[in-house]
């Protein structure tokens, strides 16, 4: 069974073959001749793992499996799928990211244990709950997501500096924006939102600042219980 992320495998093969659409059967012979570990393009295991990637990179899927999914499929028939360019400022980092060298992507991405405080799991409740609060909406960049499984659970103190996991501190943000939110900074220190929407605007990835200045305005007024679900 491979290894690791198969979607910047698969955002490679298909950048390099935008000009035509490929067959869910190339696409699997064409990662297999990028080296990943472990990858057999015979196995079903390993196949299905890739189709989930393209029904999330086309959009098709309820949740994304790993990082945020931007739309740059398109399927163009049964089992056929083409590359697109991304039209958000967000989805064009995303891609960008995708497209970094591997060892580049393996540091954004760290596997296995984190270390410092142990990471409380927020209820299912509590994230549809935000969800509703926040319409779909990332309150560092305005990117809207369909569904809620889309999102990370972000503590706005962090765990790091006595956060609790509780209602009150909990917001959904983009892969992205938790990423950035989390360990961008002067000194290393964490963003605020206010200076996480900056950074986003500076580094072009912002993708509508007034509707996540107003969902950043939802979320207070819910966490003062002065706004319902």
């Amino acid at each position: 069974m491979a290894a690791g992320s198969l979607r910047p495998h698969i955002v490679r093969v298909m950048s390099e073959r935008r000009e035509r659409p490929l067959s869910t059967g190339e696409i699997y012979e064409a990662v297999a001749t990028m080296g990943v570990a472990g990858f057999d393009p015979r196995a079903k295991r390993d196949r299905n793992l890739v189709n989930r990637e393209l029904s999330d990179l086309a959009g098709m899927s309820p949740e994304s499996h790993s990082k945020p999914a931007p739309q740059v499929l398109a399927r163009v028939g049964r089992g056929r799928y083409i590359f697109r360019e991304p039209e958000l400022p967000m989805d064009q980092a995303l891609v960008q990211e995708y497209l970094e060298p591997e060892e580049m992507y393996e540091k954004r991405t760290p596997r296995g244990r984190r270390s410092g405080p142990v990471r409380e799991r927020a209820p299912e409740s509590v994230r549809k709950s935000l969800f509703a609060v926040q319409r779909g909406i990332c309150p560092g960049c305005g990117i809207y997501l369909p569904h809620y499984l889309r999102f990370e659970v972000d503590h706005i103190v962090a765990l790091a500096d006595d956060g609790r996991t509780e209602q009150r501190n909990l917001q959904l943000l983009c892969g992205y924006c938790n990423r950035v939110k989390g360990t961008k900074g002067k000194d290393g220190y964490r963003l605020r939102m206010a200076e996480l929407r900056a950074d986003n605007m500076a580094t072009g990835v912002m993708a509508d600042e007034g509707m996540a200045e107003l969902t950043g305005k939802r979320l207070a007024q819910y966490h003062r219980g002065e706004l319902s679900a």
